[in-house]
């Protein structure tokens, strides 16, 4: 499903930063609570997703469209703007916003994820590299 781009200026300068000599730091548990944020925001924007397919639905508006052709003309152009159809592209519908921002969540969280894992990973090496040397005194 193709969807609006994902903002990424703010990752890039971050990158930057750090390869350019930038100093990081990375608390584990800010780490862990943001994986829990990307999840909820996840799961929030799949909900908005499945809302929108049946709360958004302009199949009645009532404005005559059971009887006038350009009545049922914008019932149907609502009705794809806000799930889709054959004149709409998804990501420029309501559904198909959410789904893209719930994919951008889920990215995110995979990324913390990520990241949290190479950390642990890293401190482990580290402690154990640590372990050696202190032995060998």
């Amino acid at each position: 499903m193709a969807g609006p781009d994902a903002p990424e200026a703010g990752w890039k300068a971050f990158t930057e930063n750090v390869v350019g000599g930038g100093r990081l730091e990375l608390d584990p548990a800010g780490i862990e609570q943001c994986i829990k944020l990307c999840d909820d925001h996840a799961k929030g924007w799949g909900d908005l997703a499945s809302r929108a397919r049946t709360e958004l639905r302009a199949v009645a508006l009532g404005i005559g469209e059971a009887d006038i052709a350009s009545a049922a003309d914008i019932a149907r152009k609502f009705d794809e703007k806000a799930i889709g159809g054959e004149g709409t592209d998804f990501a420029n519908t309501a559904v198909g916003l959410f789904r893209a921002h719930q994919t951008y969540a889920l990215d995110m969280k995979s990324m913390f994820e990520a990241v949290l894992r190479r950390y642990m990973e890293q401190d482990s090496a580290n402690a154990a590299a640590l372990g050696a040397t202190g032995g060998m005194a």
